[in-house]
């Protein structure tokens, strides 16, 4: 019982004081019916006084129990997953029979967990879960915390320190002793300079023995070295050469039948082969209008590094030229073409013809290099049909057209030929000159097709030709007049784009290459488009890392684009298989720590533990040891569990946490009786 006074407490004293004082005089004098004064000061003290009851809300709420279920990709590897849903299924039903009490389930998943966050790593992120659904309750409700897990959690640092009142219980699934074999790389550059030396670290954890383990590297499918590392060891390795493009590296150890897993004895990587500097060589025979705008293309890329000479005299000729006029360098042929060919990546012959400065020893060195991996790009001028051509020389053997002694003078559009429509360095041409048509040539030569694809044609005239030589490339481009769809204003055409796209063609550049794969991944969901000059839709094969196949189509887009997707939830290397061709790649856009530690460990919960002691000594772990731990009421957090019971805090928060107040009597009623008193007083003391 409460007291709310009407009056300050102060004035109901002095008025106490008064009364008794008033009471003794009275009794003093013998005045009869005294009792009726008392009766009515204490009928009036009551009223001054207000008393009230005060009510506490009898209604609880139920106390929340969160029960977390690591249901991660090591879990599912190690095959604990049946261990954790047992585990779960038995506390549910004890916290059941406690009663009072509500249950939070989370199960953690890593495939949701990569949709929902778009995550770049594969991990197990316990206590981010745990946060998003704290957030939305009143912690003062929470009872414990039961995670079932392997003891691979990752992100103990965002454990949140609202928790350190709330028993957290981890029952480890597993074993203690498990036997693993961990291969381990770092270094491992995901853009590669070719040409550049790279060394990647590989380090084999082991807990099984400890003799030295074979370990296998690949390259693009290609073994190109076996090794006998000691576990627990770091060694460096040297990576071979690497070619343009995507580079696939495989490392395999060896495997054992006791370890619990082996799936991280092997690791793959993706490295992008980029070239650091393309050395062009450009060997003009005199000049001529396209020369200028064939200079600006290669220079406008800052990854050419351009070399260029014109030869306009022959060292044989004979003029009155005075000499101050004269070259003071003269044209490095042994340099060039005897010592440093290897150097270049392009060499580029602008209607050039055979003076004497290159012997055939030199041409047929360039021969070579274009076999050996190199390119050539010839832009043939009216030199083609004389006696100076290079087709009589040792480049003959690789260019893929022989001249039909036919020049023609007439004006013409080059057009697209069947394959023209579909290759990459000519099926986007169109794409900007919709409307407009191209602009026209003045000549070509007339030439005769000996192998290679025919690009650009005019009346079955190939003009423009490419061809695969051993593991170089050769293009021949017939005409010299390209340049005139950069300088007239009324015969505009795509040059640029043109000159571009053959140039990086030949430098290998691997989107311009008929079989390019380019891939886009969404969720589970892969989208897939192939660079193809065949027509007609394709029906192709997948072979998913874990050997399972799969049907698609690729749609033909009419431009020498293939489009079709997939499912898979899988990473790693896949095989795509189509018409006579095999294709690898990899889909491995996040980092999987998962498969990294895969074995049960309450290392990683210690070690948080001891570091950050102030505040986790609400932390308990125990191993569950065939039987799982029985779940008790507790009143305090100072002992959280025992031999083979874990508990959790009763808590009993209020649904109203105010007080409620109701009056103790009916003032109307007291107000009445008070009123009376008073009458009866008068009455009885005025008869005496």
């Amino acid at each position: 019982m409460i007291f709310d006074p009407i009056l300050h407490i102060k004035y109901i004293f002095i008025f106490s004081i008064f009364f008794i004082l008033s009471i003794i005089i009275c009794h003093y004098h013998k005045i009869k019916h005294l009792y009726l004064r008392v009766l009515t000061f204490l009928a009036f003290l009551i009223f001054i006084l207000n008393p009230q009851i005060d009510k506490r809300n009898a209604q609880h709420h139920k106390d929340i129990v969160i029960v977390v279920s690591d249901m991660t990709q090591s879990i599912i590897e190690t095959r604990k997953a049946k261990e954790v849903e047992t585990i779960r299924k038995d506390l549910s039903s004890q916290l059941k029979e406690i009663g009072n009490i509500e249950q939070i389930n989370i199960k953690l998943n890593n495939n949701r967990k990569i949709e929902q966050y778009k995550a770049k790593e594969i991990e197990t992120s316990l206590f981010k879960e745990v946060n998003n659904v704290i957030n939305g309750l009143n912690i003062e409700r929470l009872s414990g915390i039961i995670i079932i897990t392997d003891g691979q959690i990752h992100d103990l640092h965002n454990y949140n320190k609202l928790l350190s009142k709330t028993p957290i219980h981890y029952i480890l699934v597993g074993n203690k002793n498990e036997k693993d074999r961990i291969l381990k790389t770092t270094n491992i550059p995901k853009y590669a300079v070719l040409g550049k030396k790279y060394e990647i670290s590989v380090h084999i954890t082991d807990n099984i023995e400890k003799k030295d383990l074979k370990t296998d590297f690949y390259l693009n499918e290609q073994l190109f070295d076996t090794k006998y590392l000691s576990p627990n060891k770091s060694y460096k390795i040297a990576l071979p050469k690497l070619s343009i493009g995507k580079n696939i590296l495989e490392i395999r150890t060896e495997e054992t039948n006791i370890e619990i897993s082996k799936l991280n004895n092997y690791q793959i990587h993706e490295i992008e082969g980029i070239q650091d500097k393309l050395k062009v060589m450009l060997i003009s025979g005199e000049p001529n209008m396209g020369l200028r705008n064939l200079r600006n293309i290669l220079n406008s890329d800052p990854n050419i590094e351009l070399l260029h000479f014109t030869i306009l005299r022959p060292p044989t000729k004979r003029d009155l030229t005075p000499v101050k006029e004269l070259s003071l360098i003269p044209f490095p042929t042994q340099e060039l073409f005897a010592a440093d060919i290897s150097k270049f990546n392009l060499i580029i012959f602008d209607q050039y013809g055979l003076q004497g400065i290159l012997p055939p020893k030199y041409l047929d060195n360039i021969s070579k290099f274009v076999v050996s991996g190199g390119a050539l790009l010839d832009i043939v001028g009216k030199k083609h049909l004389t006696k100076d051509s290079l087709i009589n020389s040792p480049i003959k053997q690789i260019l893929p057209t022989i001249p039909l002694e036919n020049l023609s003078n007439k004006s013409f559009k080059p057009e697209l030929t069947k394959v023209g429509k579909r290759h990459p360095i000519t099926n986007k041409l169109k794409d900007n000159y919709k409307e407009k048509p191209w602009g026209e040539w003045t000549n070509y030569t007339r030439s005769q097709l000996t192998s290679g694809k025919v690009l650009l044609n005019y009346e079955n005239d190939p003009l423009l030709v490419v061809d695969n030589v051993g593991k170089g490339r050769v293009v021949q481009m017939l005409s010299s007049d390209s340049w005139i769809w950069q300088k007239s204003l009324d015969n505009k055409g795509p040059l640029i784009e043109f000159m571009r796209n053959i140039i990086q063609w030949l430098l290998k550049n691997p989107k311009l290459d008929e079989d390019f794969i380019s891939l886009n991944k969404e969720n589970d969901l892969i989208k897939i488009k192939l660079n193809s000059i065949s027509s007609g839709d394709i029906y192709a094969e997948i072979v998913t890392p874990s050997k399972e196949f799969l049907k698609f189509k690729l749609k033909d887009t009419g431009n020498g684009i293939f489009e079709g997707e997939f499912k898979s939830p899988e990473r790693g290397k896949f095989q795509m298989i189509w018409q006579d061709k095999t294709k690898y790649f990899i889909i491995n856009d996040v980092n999987n720590k998962e498969v990294e530690e895969i074995t049960s460990t309450d290392y990683k919960i210690k070690s948080y533990v001891e570091k950050n002691n102030s505040f986790t000594k609400n932390f308990n772990i125990l191993w569950n040891d065939q039987s799982t731990p029985k779940v008790l009421r507790i009143y305090n957090n100072q002992i959280l569990s025992g031999k083979n019971w874990i508990g959790v805090i009763e808590k009993n928060v209020p649904k109203i946490s105010e007080n409620s107040k109701q009056k103790l009597f009916n003032w109307y009623t007291i107000f009445m009786f008070l009123v009376f008193l008073i009458f009866i007083s008068w009455y009885k003391e005025g008869r005496n």
